[in-house]
């Protein structure tokens, strides 16, 4: 069974249930633990921030990251309204509850296999590569570094949550779109070559720089094939893969209709530590080295697929 095959088995149950079928996935493998998060929910949109700015624009648009306990927002009034209090409520809202959740408890209970597995070959310079990709696009302007200058951040509940504010990025994302329109390109982003752009071919995927970016080292890996966005056991292997060789990195796939892209399947990462990775967990089932685990007390509902290396 092992990790691969019990990750895909977790998610296609969820990908089948109404209540669970917008699914959020972060891979990391840190002190060779090699952990997939996932985050089911059931609407796209918080409702209390809707119904406080009256726009539908004005609120938490929640990704992996935000579903992680890292809400990332470009709009100042949404900052200031971002307490402790009206986060929880919102990703409480969009979570799918414990109760929606008991279906996949009652899978789990017929036990796992811990087996051994090949993620992948390794690709010893990987890291080295995607650094330099990183720092070539920061040099050549490709990368608006200014997109990560000038951020506001605040923290709750001993750093489960923590809020932040990309000032610059609204702006310089803004006036990038307004220039494509003129000249009659904004077509998907990934397909068309944009100047400065460096393409890194790795595992049927290209890795470039993201031009916008919201944290440190933010990539993108993108699909050689303009296919929609999807996710299934292949592409989980993927996400292992690049965590295993890359492993300061985090790697994150947004489905529908959680990204903002996607006619082109794509997965984003980056070097950077998401409050979930410090809340509490309860077992829920094991074998061997492999287990899963449900969050408790964070303020959305996960699994944790976890296996020690």
């Amino acid at each position: 069974m092992g990790f691969i095959r019990t990750t895909w088995e977790i998610i296609e149950l969820l990908l089948n249930n109404e209540k669970t079928k917008i699914i959020n996935v972060i891979m990391s493998c840190k002190n060779k633990r090699l952990k997939a998060f996932i985050f089911p929910r059931w609407t796209r949109l918080p409702i209390n921030y809707v119904a406080h700015f009256k726009n539908s624009d004005k609120t938490i648009k929640p990704g992996s990251s935000e579903m992680a306990g890292l809400i990332i927002t470009v709009d100042e009034d949404v900052y200031e309204y971002s307490t402790a209090k009206n986060v929880r409520e919102s990703m409480d809202y969009i979570s799918t509850s414990r109760d929606d959740l008991q279906f996949i408890c009652e899978h789990l209970n017929q036990g796992i296999k811990d087996t051994e597995e090949k993620f992948a070959k390794e690709f010893l310079f990987l890291e080295k590569d995607i650094d330099g990709l990183w720092k070539r696009g920061i040099n050549n302007g490709f990368v608006k570094e200014e997109c990560m200058k000038n951020i506001e951040s605040k923290s709750y509940e001993n750093g489960l949550i923590v809020v932040q504010y990309n000032r610059g990025r609204k702006h310089i994302v803004s006036k990038s779109k307004v220039e494509k329109r003129s000249k009659g390109e904004e077509l998907c982003p990934y397909c068309i070559q944009e100047e400065g752009r460096e393409d890194y071919p790795w595992n049927n995927y290209i890795v470039s720089a993201n031009p916008y970016p919201y944290y440190d080292h933010h990539i993108v890996l993108v699909n050689q094939k303009h296919i929609y966005q999807f996710i299934d056991a292949d592409e989980i292997k993927v996400m292992a893969s690049f965590v295993l060789n890359v492993p300061s990195y985090s790697v994150v796939y947004n489905g529908p209709p959680g990204t903002s892209i996607l006619g082109h399947m794509h997965f984003q990462a980056g070097r950077y530590f998401l409050p979930v990775e410090k809340a509490e967990t309860s077992v829920l089932v094991s074998d061997g080295n492999l287990k899963v685990s449900e969050l408790v007390g964070f303020f959305t509902r996960g699994f944790v697929v976890e296996k020690l290396l």
